[in-house]
This record gives structure tokens, C-alpha cells and sequence, in this order.
């Protein structure tokens, strides 16, 4: 029974961080709400197979694999100007659907050579505080927007909804408060905060399909077309992606040696696997995932490190986007439900692992300098206007305006002026569950 439990949240936890962006994707690009679901539940089946890939191949740990947003951004792009550059919203389609093969052709070569163990090295206590800092401040937008009722179809506050997330909230830190099911706590607070939406008439509509079955089609959109003008920003944004890659594994494996939990290093596999599942994205006409930093969170929250639940939940996940129409009823999930549910252990969880890897750094005052320029210019870079990159290519422009991205070079780039300086503190003694000697 508590396998079962921990898998359901595994299934819920990775619906939430996953389900808002290929809906808003699919929208983006017009699509009649049939082929909205059917994007949805393609976008969802490439997940729950990389989620499995990663864990039984790739670096062997449950982390969530949830669609980038790096691909998010440049999907919202080229929904815009997509049609002037290749005719219409079909063909531009086609042409991601070829950018995704060509990232994950990428990742694999960069696998090969062994690049991915040297990124890693740059991924310092300070460098990984300073990330992950931005990655909540970053995020801490859409999470109020959307527990705020705030769209762009409604851009006020609506108070009910305010007080719902609330209410949602709460009850993660009540159940937390219980021995016996506060490992649930997240569990709870979506079925909770999902009914509570219901009740209160302000759930999202389901959108309407008669298909009970559906295979994932294989290029949805027709065959990947081929434009050897996006090679040199498909090149630039897998690099970004593996950076993202090696943050993600880094920060999961900080919380198993935080209790005392074996991992091995493998992110030359991950990387490896990472480019077999942009394959598959590409081949279905879903979103490239990369793993989340969050599920760090989830792990430390519920203390659920044992790989089945979180397979078992992949497995779910895959079921879920074989059905429409379950796809269709898990696509109404009210947005702000999935944001306060993720409130207590995203929002803050991860919030309070970069404060401790940043306090873990020897020189405080140098720690200081890297930090505050990092931040400084990051979060500064976050409140530029979108029209301040106009004119610029879009591989520019992706990674310009991603203040995230910014500022995680500058750590890095401090970081490598002196890494001394911001060197973590010396351990007692190597952890038992480092396996990089073996």
C-alpha cells in the first residue's frame, strides 16, 4: 500500500509540473481541442518513457522528466513568427520536429565525448546555491499568477481563487504535521485542493473527445523538415539543456547524501539517454524533456528515494496519455491547484537546498561577491521587457532574456576566476554514498 501511495504521488506531482505547458503550447499554435489533447497526451507519453529510460539506464535516480523550458520558450517563438519564416503553424511544427532530432543526435555525441563529466565540474556549492535561488525567483511568477487566478484572458485578481490556493496550501503543512500519512502531504493537497476547486464552480471545463484509445502517432505533423538554418541555435540550446541536465542530477543527488542514500555518477549515460528521448520527442511531435530540479524537493519532502514508486508512476503516466479522454479530465486540472501544491515543496524546498549549499562555501566574503552579481544581474535580466531583444536572432534571444541562464554563467564565470574562494568547506570524511571512486 505504500508503494501505491508514493507511485500516485509520483503520477500526480509529475502531472502538475507538466501538464499547464503542453496545453499552453498547443493553444499557442491554434490547434482545435481534439488535436490539443492529442498533443497533450503525446507530450505526456514522451515523459513518462524518458522518466523510465533515465532511471533503469541514465542515471538511475527518480527524477521527473517534465518538457523544458528552454523548448517551451522557443515553441511560443516561432508560434509567432513560425508562419513568416515557414509558411504556416503545420510547417513550423515539422521544423521542431526536426530540431528535437537534431538536439537529441547532439546529446548523444556530446556523450561520447565526455563532455558532460567536464560540466559538471564547474557545478561548485556556490554555483549550484546561486541556481537554484534564481531557478524559485525565476518561477515565483507564474506560481502567483496562477494561484492568483491571473491569465490572459483574465488579468485581474480573482479573490476566490486566491483564498483556494490558500486553503491548499494549508493543507499540505497540516497533513505534513501527521507522522503516519505526512509523507502524503502533497497527495493530499491536490486531491484536496482539486475538490475544493469543484465545489466552488471554478475547475477548468473538459474538453470534449470521444476517443477512450489512442496509439501516440508517429510524426503528427507530417515528416520533419529539415532547415539547416536552425543547426547553429539547436547546437546552442542542447548546451543549454545539458546544463540544465547536469544542475538537475546534481541537486537530487545533494539531497541522497543528505540522507545517506547511494547514487552513482552517470551523467555521460543521462546525457546519453537524454538525446534517445528528444529522438522520441521528435518522432511523436510532443515537447523535449530534460529532468526537473524540483523532484529534489519532492525526494527531501517525502523521503521517497526507492526508484519503483517513481517508475511505477511513469507507468501511469504512459497509461494516462494512451486514453483521451483521461488526458482530457487530468488537462482540466485547475492551474492554481497545481501551483499551491507545489508551493511547500518547490517553491520553498528548493529555496532552502541553495541556501544551504551557498552557506557551505569557505570564503564568506567572496561567496558574497559571486552571489550578489549573480543574483543582481539575473533577477535584473528577469524584469527586462520582452521587446528589449528585438531584431536578435532567436538562439540570442533564448538565452539573452533567460536571466536564469545569465546569471548561472556569472557564477560559473566567478567561480573559475578563483575557485578556491567559493570552494565548499572540507566534510569530515567522504560519504559512503559517493559512488564516482568506484
Amino acid at each position: 500500500m505504500k508503494h501505491l501511495f508514493n507511485s500516485l504521488q509520483w503520477m500526480l506531482f509529475m502531472l502538475m509540473g507538466s501538464i499547464v505547458i503542453p496545453v499552453a503550447v498547443a493553444g499557442s499554435f491554434n490547434l482545435d481541442p481534439a488535436d490539443i489533447v492529442s498533443f497533450v497526451a503525446r507530450t505526456l507519453f514522451v515523459l513518462g518513457v524518458a522518466g523510465i529510460l533515465q532511471a533503469c539506464f541514465g542515471h538511475k535516480l527518480p527524477i521527473q522528466e517534465g518538457p523544458a523550458g528552454v523548448w517551451w520558450g522557443i515553441f511560443v517563438l516561432y508560434a509567432g513568427i513560425g508562419s513568416m519564416m515557414f509558411g504556416s503553424n503545420t510547417e513550423t511544427l515539422r521544423v521542431l520536429e526536426f530540431c528535437f532530432i537534431l538536439s537529441g543526435i547532439i546529446f548523444i555525441i556530446l556523450s561520447l565525448l565526455r563532455v558532460v563529466e567536464k560540466i559538471a565540474r564547474l557545478f561548485t556549492p556556490t554555483v549550484m546555491g546561486a541556481y537554484l535561488v534564481l531557478l524559485v525567483i525565476q518561477l515565483s511568477g507564474s506560481f502567483m499568477r496562477g494561484m492568483m487566478g491571473i491569465s490572459e484572458s483574465h488579468p485581474t485578481i480573482d479573490p476566490l481563487i486566491v483564498v483556494l490556493s490558500i486553503v491548499t496550501i494549508a493543507i499540505t503543512y497540516i497533513v505534513r504535521r501527521h507522522r503516519i500519512i505526512g509523507n502524503y502531504a502533497t497527495l493530499c493537497s491536490i486531491i484536496g485542493g482539486w475538490i475544493l476547486f469543484i465545489i466552488f464552480d471554478k475547475a477548468n471545463p473538459v474538453m470534449h473527445t470521444e476517443k477512450f484509445i489512442e496509439l501516440p502517432q508517429i510524426f503528427p505533423f507530417g515528416a520533419p523538415r529539415l532547415e539547416l538554418g536552425m543547426i547553429v541555435n539547436v547546437f546552442l540550446l542542447t548546451l543549454l539543456l545539458l546544463t540544465n541536465l547536469v544542475a538537475s542530477v546534481k541537486v537530487v543527488q545533494i539531497v541522497f547524501d543528505s540522507l545517506n542514500k547511494k547514487y552513482e555518477n552517470r551523467l555521460n549515460q543521462t546525457s546519453f539517454m537524454s538525446g534517445i528521448i528528444h529522438i522520441l520527442a521528435g518522432v511523436f511531435g510532443g515537447i523535449g524533456p530534460v529532468p526537473i530540479s524540483g523532484s529534489a524537493a519532492f525526494i527531501a519532502h517525502t523521503k521517497t528515494t526507492e526508484r519503483m514508486p517513481f517508475i511505477v508512476g511513469n507507468l501511469l503516466i504512459i497509461l494516462i496519455s494512451l486514453s483521451p479522454l483521461i488526458t482530457s479530465y487530468f488537462a482540466a486540472l485547475p492551474i492554481a491547484v497545481g501551483f499551491a501544491s507545489l508551493v511547500p515543496t518547490f517553491g520553498i524546498g528548493m529555496f532552502m537546498i541553495g541556501i544551504s549549499q551557498i552557506e557551505s562555501a569557505v570564503n564568506k566574503a567572496a561567496r558574497n561577491l559571486t552571489v550578489g552579481l549573480t543574483w543582481f544581474v539575473g533577477i535584473g535580466i528577469m524584469f527586462l521587457p520582452a521587446t528589449a531583444f528585438k531584431g536578435m536572432p532567436p538562439a540570442l534571444v533564448s538565452l539573452l532574456s533567460n536571466g536564469l541562464i545569465v546569471g548561472t554563467f556569472i557564477a560559473v564565470l566567478m567561480d573559475r576566476i578563483n575557485p578556491s574562494m567559493t570552494a565548499a568547506a572540507p566534510k569530515p570524511a567522504a560519504p559512503a554514498a559517493e559512488s564516482d571512486k568506484k
